[in-house]
């Protein structure tokens, strides 16, 4: 039996929202105006998925292409556009994001 190792395509982003926002357009807008702004007009068009928001409104997980994450990170924390995004983890396997220590 020949074992395959999981594909790492993809990275999960899981971000605090200040102040919190449920609306997951205007999450993904605020997202593409800090790459716009940080990275140029071409990386405002990096593909994302918004897989989960709080019903709080206070936290977010996307995912997106691996090439992409390190831009999205910097483009996120370093945008000073409301809502304010912090980093809470980064990882290329989703169910890492759920950590034990939120569940205690």
């Amino acid at each position: 039996m020949t074992r395959h190792s999981p594909s790492k395509k993809h990275s999960y982003i899981h971000l605090s929202i200040n102040p919190p926002c449920a609306d997951a357009l205007k999450l993904r807008k605020s997202m593409q105006d800090g790459l716009a702004e940080t990275f140029g007009i071409t990386a405002a068009g990096t593909y994302l998925d918004i897989l989960w928001i709080a019903e709080s409104g206070s936290e977010v997980v996307i995912r997106l292409s691996l090439e992409d994450a390190p831009k999205l990170t910097a483009a996120v924390v370093i945008t000073p556009a409301s809502p304010r995004f912090s980093m809470i983890k980064q990882t290329n396997f989703l169910p890492s994001i759920l950590s034990k220590e939120r569940f205690t």
